[in-house]
């Protein structure tokens, strides 16, 4: 495979302490959330799907059983993001790909916002890409593979912002709204729940 190949990566390993239930299992627009992630970043057509799963393995296996997705067991969830982030480093170095990063939770994402940053990143393919909103940079986000060993480095409960914005090579930034919201709190599901902009067939 061409070092120009994208694995969107589906961040879906973590135990959502905050919410106080799975996110993976909040039903937004008729189905579980991990499920409407992994079917959008399908439907956004621009590399394999891999999804990075920890807590509640196999019962959050079974919600997406049917869909063409690659699945890899993150052993190491409770230390936190940067395990995740690293299995997710480590599936693109086997396809000699980089890393679109998607958190299972940004339940706005729609398939053109993953898209759009595949061809920000193929025009600069040196360069990270983030989402920016407002105040907010960060994931859906790719990380090119001159960060992976980098994120590789990583440990705990930390993403790959420090590095990406340390680099000589400032990130590339798509504007996209969306990114904003995710599921942190019992409010945030309330509102996801009532969630029901994009549906695919």
């Amino acid at each position: 495979m061409s070092r120009l190949d994208i694995v969107v990566a589906v961040l879906a390993a973590g135990a959502s302490r905050r919410l106080g239930r799975p996110k993976q299992l909040v039903h937004v627009a008729g189905e579980p959330q991990l499920r409407r992630q992994c079917r959008c970043a399908l439907d956004a057509a621009i590399g394999d799907v891999v999804v990075i799963l920890g807590s509640n393995a196999d019962q959050h296996r079974r919600v997406i059983s049917d869909l063409p997705v690659d699945v890899c067991i993150n052993e190491e969830w409770t230390e936190g993001l940067a395990a995740t982030l690293r299995r997710a480093i480590g599936a693109a170095q086997q396809r000699r790909a980089v890393s679109l990063v998607l958190p299972c939770d940004q339940y706005r994402i729609i398939p053109e916002d993953l898209r759009a940053l595949s061809e920000m990143w193929r025009q600069m393919p040196s360069t990270a890409c983030l989402s920016r909103a407002e105040g907010y940079a960060g994931p859906p986000a790719i990380l090119p593979v001159e960060h992976h060993n980098d994120v590789l480095r990583l440990r705990g409960d930390v993403g790959a912002r420090a590095i990406l914005f340390a680099s000589e090579l400032p990130p590339a930034e798509s504007i996209d709204p969306r990114a904003m919201f995710d599921l942190d709190s019992p409010e945030d599901a309330t509102i996801a729940e009532a969630w029901n902009e994009w549906r695919s067939p």
